[in-house]
């Protein structure tokens, strides 16, 4: 029977892990080897960066592999992997395959978009691994600072794990919630359950109303007007869960938005926002809305 492997996903590494890394990575346990581990998660932390590990454990609990995981300063949805390795013993038996593929898993929670790691061009099991997995070849790029000394990069994009489902009245309790988080934002007076409940319940057919889900759980509300019209569709209302800003929600529900009245015959798309919304106007503008107007409300429009 084979060997169970056991994944684990961590910011915090135990003590003994760091010790067996050491000493399996680098033959020794000395301190400064030690602290080497300590030193990657330290220094993210204290720079007010994330980052997490993964370790694979033998069916005895011993270490057999690891891999670290960098967040990019700049860019909070690209994500750098450094530091793999798997005990000989272990290799050729597809562990490197698991920790990856667990960390794009977890990536894919954190909101990420896409991972990328740098390797030796003569380091051919590598590149291999890199393309068995997923990865792409690309032109070189920096990461935090990281110099090219010759590397290759390779990058992988992570799945959004991002689906849209229809908000009815059955569903008020999300959005009121999710309302309730945003409401300052929005400029916006109360809307009581009972009034969202109406609102999701009316079947007025010139709006529709639609939540954001990640896996089966909603983190955004988004509500799209003027499909009686049939000349200009508005996504008159979309707000996002707080802890899950800056995480291309907004993108992914707007390019519904897009897809959804292009296919019901309209040729533009408006969103109007407040003056002092500026990440929701960068969001349109990088989706590639143009801005039509000034004053205490901006309007956005795109042709599609």
């Amino acid at each position: 029977m084979d060997e169970i492997i056991k994944i684990q996903i961590s910011k915090f590494l135990t003590d003994e892990y760091v010790r067996q890394i050491a000493q399996k990575q680098w033959r020794t346990d000395a301190p400064q080897w030690v602290n080497r581990s300590r030193q990657y998660i330290f220094d993210e932390i204290m720079n007010d960066n994330d980052c997490f590990g993964i370790v694979a454990t033998a069916s005895d609990g011993n270490v057999i592999g690891r891999i670290h995981f960098v967040r990019n300063e700049s860019d909070p949805r690209l994500w750098y992997y450094g530091d793999l390795f798997v005990v000989p013993e272990y290799r050729r038996k597809g562990i490197a395959s698991q920790m990856i593929h667990a960390a794009i898993d977890h990536l894919a929670e954190l909101g990420a978009a896409a991972l990328r790691c740098y390797v030796d061009p003569k380091n051919t099991p590598s590149r291999n691994l890199q393309l068995s997995v997923g990865f792409l070849e690309k032109s070189f790029e920096p990461f935090n600072g990281f110099i090219n000394d010759g590397e290759i990069m390779y990058e992988v994009q992570v799945p959004n794990n991002l689906t849209i489902i229809p908000a009815t009245e059955d569903e008020a309790y999300f959005v009121r919630v999710l309302f309730v988080q945003n409401k300052e934002a929005l400029h916006s007076g109360n809307i009581s359950m009972n009034e969202w409940k109406e609102a999701l319940s009316a079947n007025d057919t010139d709006e529709k109303h639609f939540l954001i889900c990640k896996g089966a759980v909603p983190v955004a509300y988004m509500k799209i007007n003027g499909l009686d019209s049939k000349k200009e569709a508005w996504i008159s209302m979309l707000f996002v869960a707080k802890d899950f800003h800056r995480q291309g929600i907004g993108t992914f529900a707007i390019e519904y938005a897009e897809e959804y009245v292009r296919e019901r015959g309209f040729s533009t798309l408006a969103i109007q926002t407040d003056e002092d919304n500026l990440p929701a106007q960068t969001c349109c503008l990088q989706c590639g809305f143009r801005v039509y107007g000034n004053g205490s409300k901006i309007t956005l429009r795109k042709t599609l």
